[in-house]
């Protein structure tokens, strides 16, 4: 897929570019939807307005080049080039009215562009502009309008605020009546929502020039001007009895002018997010005040039909129950064969609550006052009960625009006037309710309606949600009156907010508008008294000392007591700080049950548990909790202190010479007491060699006795083997 990047792209030169033709235009950029990283991320179009009479069709363009630069620095960002993608005549709102000398073509210029974010991200926005030269050679009011050019200038906001420039409306006129009221809306509308301002400006002429008709230097925020003729300037730039302005807010261009010409004018669009600007916009354009038949305005009258008398614009009518809401509409023209149409709209309601015949290019025939009648619907209610605001308006065909002519009306109808519903509780005036955690609160909400009309009652927690809090409310539905309970059983959330204020609204609903009213419902919570849990063991002291002994049973055992006096819920857990009941071969079953629990623990400890160590500790954590919403709980540490059974290297110091003759005396040969085993060393067992190394006895039994057997006299050598070490020694037998 080809990308349409923001690059520096050569234009193409038109032939004979330094024509005169230029009536005006303007710049708009649109965001694209869903645009692909990478890719083009908006639409740039250029609006320009030509001299299809007085131009030469060799300055037409076939592309036009768009620069952009960077605000703050006025630093060139690059530029795109535009093709061109549309070219027409303006339309007129009767086609009747274009004039054989007279002719604009709007056509426009546009390209995708890359607007990337890593490039178009500085807060205080961007430019894009396009200098062109020439204007129109006739132009009256501004001096060698021939010789100099037009800037198009946007203003528009960085990507950090997502934007969419002003899109102006479609010109219907280029050209006024001399003396005659004209009116044209050349306002823009903004797809954001955001504000826009209107003001008349001098227009910018800039660099271009006949000789370098397509400028392309230096960015900036304010371009040279043009100078005005004598007698005048900015405020007065069509002259007339009433010279031209435009209205700030709604962008209508008004002028009654008294001099024939071409005049070009300039009006700058102001974007406000927030109260911020975040753009700018100029559009220049051109009228021609030629000397043409007078065009009156239509004239228009409203009239009740129940006393027909004719009200004043902007008259405010009170109708009394059972007045007819129905009115007259007198209209005429003085101008025979021009075509008449009446609208209404509703200001403050819905327009289709005005029923008004279709009246649409109804030909005046004669000068006679015509009449039609509207009525509005039954249904009309305002908020606050404002009196009901419409507008009717009769509009010509007339050239070179319509002349309009309204009628503002405002209508009190007594018997819509809507009272607002009340809202009541069962509770005592003034009562705020107290509720403890375990209790209920229950009390009736009254929604009632005088109009007896359809009525909602609603209940919600003011920033809360009352569902989770214990609260049920069901919202009720009736005529005239209707009422739903509340029942409030608190819960542990509930607990935490102290106090709940509870809105009630009673809302009616007629013809479609509803007015409600609100009462506030304070209820405060409290919790319970709760008494602490306790824990403890069978233990007469929590520090228990465990000496490691082979030949000894090292088991631990004792019991784990849980309770509460409240009788509530209570849990036993026990946690190891620092190891795993698991690795540790420990025992402990975590319970819970109602006042009372209790759980043994055992443990068998082993030398694996000192990890070569001799000395080690233990720390086991019993806690106790109850399930009450203020949750109170107890622990006990146990300590375990693991320790080996140490003794001296080699205690054993024994006799090396026996006599086995059975005289009584060193009959036998032993070691005496072996040290006992521990962790680190175990004994595993005694031999006897001769003198040439054969084993001639070996016991793995601690207290044995040698008696010689039938070995001769001599010297035989012992070994006594440990786990970690052997020692040696030598046997001096004798016989």
């Amino acid at each position: 897929m080809k990308k349409n990047l923001l690059t520096f792209l050569v234009l193409l030169t038109s032939i004979g570019s330094f024509a005169s033709h230029i009536v005006g235009g303007e710049i708009e950029l649109v965001p694209l939807k869903n645009p692909v990283a990478g890719n083009s991320t908006h639409q740039i179009t250029l609006n320009l307005y030509f001299d299809a009479i007085n131009g030469r069709a060799q300055a037409e363009e076939l592309s036009i080049r768009i620069q952009i630069y960077r605000k703050k620095d006025l630093a060139f960002m690059g530029d795109v080039t535009c093709p061109q993608v549309y070219r027409q005549l303006i339309k007129y709102v009767d086609p009747s009215c274009a004039k054989g000398d007279l002719s604009t073509l709007s056509m426009k210029y546009s390209s995708p562009i890359n607007l990337s974010d890593d490039k178009f991200s500085d807060p205080e926005g961007y430019i894009a502009v396009y200098e062109r030269c020439c204007r129109n050679v006739i132009i009256t009011n501004i001096q060698n309008p021939s010789s100099v050019g037009m800037v198009f200038y946007l203003e528009f906001a960085s990507n950090k605020t997502p934007n969419t420039t002003p899109h102006f409306r479609e010109l219907i006129a280029d050209y006024i009546c001399i003396n005659q009221n004209f009116e044209m809306d050349f306002s823009a509308v903004d797809a954001d929502g955001d504000s826009l301002t209107y003001t008349m400006s001098v227009p910018w002429i800039g660099n271009s020039s006949t000789n370098n008709p397509n400028y392309s230097g230096t960015g900036s925020t304010s371009y040279r001007e043009a100078t005005f003729v004598t007698g005048i300037n900015v405020n007065n730039m069509i002259p007339g009895s009433f010279p031209l302005e435009i209205d700030p807010e709604t962008g209508v261009l008004f002028v009654k002018p008294n001099k024939l010409g071409l005049y070009v004018f300039s009006v700058t669009v102001n974007e406000f997010r927030k109260g911020v600007r975040i753009g700018r916009v100029k559009r220049d354009f051109q009228l021609k005040v030629i000397d043409c038949v007078i065009n009156n305005p239509p004239q228009i009258f409203v009239r009740s039909q129940n006393s027909k008398k004719n009200f004043q614009d902007g008259e405010t009518i009170q109708l009394k129950k059972g007045e007819k809401k129905c009115f007259d509409i007198l209209y005429f023209d003085q101008d025979i064969s021009q075509k008449l149409t009446i609208t209404a709209k509703g200001i403050n309601f819905d327009t289709k609550k005005i029923s008004i015949p279709a009246i649409s290019n109804v030909v005046v025939v004669s000068k006679d006052t015509l009449r039609t009648s509207f009525c509005l619907d039954d249904c009309i209610i305002t908020k606050n009960n404002v009196p009901a605001e419409f507008f009717v308006n009769i509009s010509d065909n007339g050239c070179p625009v319509p002349q309009n002519r309204g009628y503002r009306m405002k209508v009190v109808f007594d018997e819509n006037q809507n009272s607002k519903p009340t809202v009541t509780t069962s509770l005592a005036n003034g009562a705020v309710p107290l509720v403890s955690y375990g209790d209920t609160l229950k009390f009736n909400v009254i929604g009632n309606d005088i109009d007896v009309d359809t009525l909602f009652l609603t209940g919600t927690g003011r920033n809360v949600n009352l569902n989770n809090l214990g609260f049920t409310f069901p919202s009720k539905q009736g005529l005239g009156s209707v009422n739903s309970t509340l029942l409030f059983i608190p819960n542990c959330e509930a607990l935490k907010q102290k106090q709940v204020l509870l809105d009630f609204v009673a809302r009616d609903l007629r013809c479609g508008v509803s007015s409600q009213t609100l009462l506030s419902v304070p209820v405060n919570i409290q919790a319970k008294p709760n008494n602490a849990p306790s824990v403890t063991t069978s233990l007469t002291n929590n520090t228990v000392e465990v000496v490691l002994v082979s030949s000894q049973n090292n088991e631990i055992k004792f019991n784990v007591n849980g309770q509460d006096i409240d009788n509530e819920k209570v849990t036993l857990t026990g946690t190891p700080k620092g190891f795993d009941f698991k690795n540790a071969i420990m025992s402990f079953e975590n319970k819970e049950g109602n006042g009372k629990v209790s759980s043994i623990f055992t443990w068998k400890p082993t030398c694996f548990m000192l990890a070569g160590k001799d000395t080690k500790e233990f720390v086991v954590s019993f806690k106790t909790q109850d399930n009450n919403c203020l949750q109170k709980i107890d622990s006990v540490n146990v300590k375990f202190i693991l320790k080996d059974n140490v003794v001296s290297d080699n205690p054993i110091k024994p006799y090396n010479t026996f006599t086995p003759n059975g005289d009584g005396k060193n009959d036998s040969f032993n070691l005496g007491s072996i040290p006992g085993d521990n962790c680190k060393r175990q004994f595993v067992k005694f031999e006897i060699f001769n003198r040439w190394g054969k084993e001639i006895f070996s016991t793995a039994e601690r207290e044995f006795i040698w008696t010689g057997d039938e070995e001769p006299t001599g010297e035989y050598f012992y070994t006594l083997r440990f786990s970690d070490d052997i020692f040696k020694g030598v046997i001096h037998l004798v016989r």
